[in-house]
C-alpha cells in the first residue's frame, strides 16, 4: 500500500474514513486528559507531519519529549476535512492548523469573511514525486493534452496541479478551454487512476502507487510529478494572528522541536502510529510513503517562507478564480510570516547539499539535448541591444516570469536556445553560431543571478540554421530564444 487510500483522505473535503473516531463536527476526539492548557493545532492524517509528531512524542506532549523539553505544551487534533478545521480556527477552538498552500489559497476567503487575520509561519513539508499526470505514451507535454479526455479529482491538490501547469504554459485561451471542457471531474484521485487504466481517460491526475504503475506500462507514462516541482504542493501550519502576537517564542519553539526531530524521519514510527490511517501499517508501507514528501529544512523554510510559497500561493489563488472559486491573489504578501525560521537560521543553517544541484554529466546533456520532449516550451523575442549580447530593460519583466516558472519547476532542466535572424554579409557559420549562444548564455546568466542553480542550465545556439519564416530568413520572428523545461528520467 502507498499512497492511494491515505491520500483520498488528505486531500478530499468530501471523504471520511469510517476507521476514524469521528464526532459531528468531524474529527478525533480528543482525549478526556487533554491539558487544558494545551496550544491545540489541526493536522490530516499526513506523512508530512511527522517531525511535529515526533517533536511532541505523539498527539499530545509527553513528559519525556522535545517539545516538554523546550517547555511548550501541543495538542495535534486530527481533522481530514479542511472546511471543519478552518471553522474550528476561526471559532478559537484551534490556535492553528495544517493545510497545503494550495488549500490555504483557497480557504483565506473564509478567514476574511470572518475578519481573522492569519498567517503560515513553518512549512513542514513538500511533495517530491507523490503526486504527478500519467498519461498515454503518446502524449508528451501539457500542449498534447488538447482534444484529449483527462480525468481529475475536482476541488483537490491534483486539480490545483494539472491547472497550475495549463495556468503556466503557451496554450492559447481556446485551447485552454478546450482542455477543461474535455476534463472528466471525480470524487477522488483513485477513481481517475480507475478511469485511465480502464482506457476511459487519455491522462489523469492522481498519485502513488498510479504513477509507478503508469511507469512501468509500456503504452503509458509519467508525464508530469512532484519531483520535477516540490514547490507545488507544500504543507504547512497556520496560525491565528492574534495568537502570534502573544505567543511568538511558542512559535519558535514549535519549529525548533521539529527541525531537531527531523532525524527520526523515516526511522522512528511510534509516534505517527498514533494516527488512526497509520496504527496497523507497517513500517516499510511507512517508509515508502514517506519518501513520496520530503521534510523542509530551517533554510528552506526561509526562501520558501519570503519567495517561493508566496509566489505559488498567487498561482493557486488564481487557479481557483479560474475553476469558479473565490480567492485573491494580492493577499499572498501578507500570508506568511519568516520571522520564526530567520531566527533559527543561525541553529540550523543550510547544508552544502541544500544549495545546488549535481552537474549534468556529459552523456546526460547529450540525452537532454536530443531529447524532442519538453514539459513546457515558450518561444520569446528577447530583445538585445544591437550586435550586442547585453539585454533591453523591456525584456526583463518576461523574463522574470520565465523565473517564476524555473523556481516552481525546481525538478526539470532548462534548456536554452539562441536563434537568430539571417547573418549579415561575411558573417561565418561560427560566427553566427556563437553570436546565438552568447546571447542564450545572457539569457542563462540572468537566471543565474536571480537564483536559478546553474547546474539545471544548458545553452545551445542554433546561429540562423532553424528559422520559423524559412520564406523570409531576415524576419524578426527568427530572432529569438527558446526555452524549453525538461526531464532527463526517461518518462
Amino acid at each position: 500500500m502507498k499512497k492511494g487510500i491515505f491520500a483520498t483522505i488528505r486531500f478530499s473535503l468530501a471523504i471520511i474514513l469510517a476507521v476514524v473516531m469521528i464526532t459531528g463536527l468531524g474529527f478525533v476526539q480528543p482525549s478526556a486528559h487533554a491539558a487544558s492548557n494545551a496550544v491545540r493545532i489541526s493536522i490530516d492524517e499526513w506523512i508530512g507531519w511527522q517531525s511535529l509528531l515526533d517533536a511532541n512524542g505523539g498527539l499530545r506532549t509527553a513528559p519525556d519529549s522535545i517539545n516538554a523539553r523546550n517547555g511548550i505544551n501541543v495538542e495535534y487534533v486530527v481533522m481530514n476535512d479542511a472546511t471543519t478545521s478552518s471553522a474550528a480556527l476561526i471559532s478559537g477552538e484551534l490556535q492553528g492548523a495544517g493545510y497545503t498552500v494550495n488549500r490555504y489559497a483557497f480557504l483565506q476567503a473564509k478567514f476574511d469573511e470572518a475578519r481573522l487575520p492569519v498567517q503560515m509561519c513553518y512549512i513542514t513539508n513538500f511533495s517530491n514525486g507523490g503526486d504527478g499526470i500519467i498519461a498515454k505514451a503518446d502524449i508528451k507535454s501539457v500542449n498534447d493534452l488538447v482534444g484529449r479526455v483527462v480525468a481529475v479529482p475536482k476541488f483537490s491538490e491534483a486539480q490545483t496541479l494539472i491547472e497550475w501547469l495549463l495556468n503556466n504554459s503557451d496554450l492559447t485561451d481556446a485551447e485552454k478551454t478546450q482542455i477543461r471542457k474535455d476534463m472528466v471531474y471525480f470524487e477522488t484521485a483513485d477513481d481517475t487512476a480507475k478511469a485511465f487504466f480502464s482506457g476511459a481517460a487519455d491522462a489523469a491526475a492522481t498519485w502513488e502507487p498510479y504513477l509507478t504503475q503508469a511507469a512501468s506500462s509500456t503504452d503509458s507514462r509519467i508525464l508530469f510529478d512532484t519531483s520535477m516541482s516540490t514547490n507545488l504542493i507544500l504543507d504547512g501550519i497556520v496560525f491565528r494572528g492574534d495568537f502570534i502576537t502573544k505567543n511568538g517564542d511558542f512559535i519558535q519553539k514549535l519549529m525548533d522541536g521539529a527541525l531537531e526531530a527531523a532525524s527520526m524521519y523515516k526511522v522512528e514510527f511510534a509516534n505517527i502510529k498514533q494516527l488512526p490511517m497509520f496504527e496497523l501499517m507497517e513500517d516499510d508501507e511507512i517508509i515508502d510513503m514517506a519518501n513520496g514528501a520530503d521534510l523542509a529544512t530551517c533554510a528552506q523554510n526561509v526562501t520558501l517562507l519570503t519567495d517561493t510559497a508566496v509566489q505559488m500561493y498567487k498561482d493557486m489563488a488564481e487557479v481557483w478564480i479560474v475553476v469558479g472559486e473565490q480567492a485573491d491573489p494580492s493577499k499572498a504578501t501578507s500570508a506568511f510570516n519568516p520571522t520564526f525560521a530567520q531566527a533559527l537560521l543561525s541553529k540550523y543553517p543550510a547544508k552544502d547539499d541544500e544549495k545546488a544541484s549535481v552537474a549534468l554529466t556529459d552523456e546526460q546533456k547529450a540525452t537532454l539535448i536530443e531529447s524532442p520532449e519538453a514539459l513546457l516550451t515558450y518561444r520569446a523575442d528577447i530583445k538585445f541591444d544591437l550586435n550586442s549580447t547585453q539585454i533591453k530593460a523591456e525584456s526583463i519583466p518576461q523574463l522574470e516570469e520565465f523565473i517564476k516558472i524555473a523556481k516552481i519547476l525546481d525538478g526539470v532542466y532548462i534548456q536554452l536556445e539562441g536563434n537568430a535572424a539571417k547573418r549579415a554579409n561575411g558573417v561565418s557559420d561560427a560566427q553566427i553560431t556563437d553570436f546565438s549562444r552568447e546571447r542564450a548564455q545572457a539569457v542563462a546568466d540572468y537566471f543565474t543571478t536571480h537564483g536559478i542553480d546553474p547546474n539545471r542550465i544548458v545553452v545551445l545556439g542554433n546561429g540562423d540554421f532553424k528559422p520559423l519564416n524559412s520564406a523570409n530568413l531576415a524576419s524578426p520572428e527568427n530572432r529569438r530564444t527558446e526555452f524549453y523545461f525538461k526531464t532527463i528520467r526517461g518518462y
